[in-house]
């Protein structure tokens, strides 16, 4: 009996091999084996746009793709994690998904899950709403992990007949981890409509372009705000353009701040549970009117606090 491998036939052995690799490569799905990011179509409708470039959060570009949606009907998880927001951003409603860390983000939504909560492959997350996709029912699905953008489409569990722009080319699928529900999550610091997202922007009352350097809640003056973890307050201070701001450290890396209060309600040194009050909405310091500036540090560095809700 001849052998692979045994000297008498290396041609043969040569030519099987090819073909069974030949063969891998034609099967639906191979590329998607193995471990790594896995995701479901959140609707069932066809691509209408596709992913267009745009990879960093400044550059230009369709920084996901927009997919077929009949008004009114279902969103659901692309995969399993924990809602991320919930809420209405740049006059639109969205709601995001952390899967541990990448996001998967869906545009425009009305929610029906909240910020922290445990959400499974197919759950639904709330309903599309119309007016996009000019004037047309779509969903548009991204997928970031918190610095670039990535082509949902290229990690569907299934592969499908993908729209893409005139001469241009499939996306590179990046090796992103597997989808998890992350630990417990926490949730916003204060109930209130998200007016401004952190990153780069004109300031509303100096007119300059600068980094915006935490996330607004617009909310009425007086609205209690909350710590979305236990912490102890370790500074509060106020200042010119920050107004009464009370700074919390969580653990040994993280730190975050609550700004434009209108006055201190508890002291250096102090103590907080998760959800415990920390004060309440203002608007003193360089301010347009009643909101929350929430900000967070990651070993000394300035993040997005929205990206540490897990």
């Amino acid at each position: 009996m001849t052998h692979v491998g045994d000297g008498t036939s290396p041609s043969l052995g040569m030519r099987l091999l090819l073909a069974l690799a030949a063969v891998c490569l034609l099967l639906p799905g191979t590329a998607f084996a193995g471990p790594g990011l896995v995701l479901d179509a959140p609707v069932d409708g066809p691509p209408v746009r596709g992913f267009d470039g745009g990879t960093s959060r400044y550059s230009a570009g369709h920084r996901g793709v927009d997919l077929r949606a009949a008004t009114g009907g279902p969103v659901r998880a692309a995969a399993a994690g924990r809602v991320h927001f919930a809420g209405v951003v740049a006059g639109r409603p969205s709601v995001s998904v952390d899967h541990g860390g990448v996001r998967t983000t869906y545009t425009p939504v009305r929610a029906t899950v909240s910020p922290g909560q445990a959400v499974s492959a197919g759950d639904v997350l709330g309903f599309v709403v119309g007016g996009h996709c000019d004037g047309q029912p779509c969903l548009h699905w991204g997928l970031t992990d918190g610095t670039d953008y990535h082509d949902p489409m290229a990690y569907l569990a299934q592969r499908r007949v993908r729209l893409l722009p005139r001469g241009s080319q499939p996306s590179a699928r990046a090796p992103l981890p597997a989808a998890e529900i992350p630990g417990p999550g926490g949730r916003p610091p204060v109930e209130g409509r998200l007016s401004s997202p952190f990153g780069m922007r004109v300031h509303p009352v100096t007119g300059v372009l600068k980094l915006h350097d935490g996330t607004d809640f617009a909310a009425p003056c007086g609205t209690p705000v909350r710590v979305p973890w236990a912490g102890e307050v370790i500074r509060a201070d106020v200042s010119r353009g920050y107004g009464y701001r009370v700074h919390v450290r969580h653990d040994d890396s993280l730190v975050t701040a609550y700004a434009h209060l209108p006055r201190f309600e508890v002291r250096v040194g102090q103590r907080l549970s998760a959800g415990a009050r920390v004060g309440e909405v203002g608007s003193t310091g360089y301010s347009t009117g009643c909101h929350l500036h929430w900000m967070a540090w990651r070993d000394d560095g300035v993040v997005d606090p929205m990206a540490v809700l897990g």
